[in-house]
């Protein structure tokens, strides 16, 4: 039987729950997709994991999921118009707030000019950093390989040297 904290019991019948449920399990199943297109592991992103099976990998999860972040933040950073009001009386206010808003609009202009280079900036060094992290994984691949033809030769050095001792203490 489940814990009474993981049960939710909705006793109002204008609500629809399988509708609900079924709308939830759609939007799991696109983002399920949409990771899934990205090449990522959408449970183990939910799970706070990084990915693509970083099980096997050499960078820890925290790198590829912070990756992930920055990759999804990375053009985030536009400034949308916030005009907060201000008192000022009333045959000025209306004035008032059209050169504020003009004012405001003004500055989102060239603030959003920066942004979009910023993106752009963002963009790439997640691109490089991702480079970066697939070459260090293959040259780590490379590596290992090499290691273990290393210890496979060692291994046959070990057995010619007895063998050729061997053959020296008989002849």
């Amino acid at each position: 039987m489940a814990e009474p904290e993981e049960v939710i019991d909705i006793r109002d019948a204008e609500v629809n729950v399988e509708e609900i449920m079924g709308r939830i399990r759609e939007r799991i199943r696109q983002r399920r997709g949409q990771a899934q297109a990205q090449g990522l592991d959408y449970d183990r992103l939910v799970d706070g994991g990084a990915g693509r099976d970083v099980a096997g990998r050499r960078l820890s999860v925290d790198f590829y999921y912070d990756l992930y972040q920055a990759r999804q933040s990375a053009e985030t950073i536009w400034v949308s118009l916030s005009v907060v009001g201000q008192r000022s009386p009333a045959f000025l206010g209306s004035a008032v707030s059209r050169v504020r808003r003009a004012a405001h609009e003004l500055v989102l202009y060239y603030v959003n000019m920066l942004a979009g280079r910023q993106a752009v900036f963002n963009r790439s060094a997640v691109s490089a950093v991702s480079g970066l992290a697939a070459s260090g994984e293959e040259m780590g691949e490379r590596l290992e390989a090499l290691e273990e033809e290393a210890a496979v030769l060692r291994e046959r050095i070990a057995v010619l040297e007895r063998s050729q001792t061997i053959t020296d203490a008989n002849g």
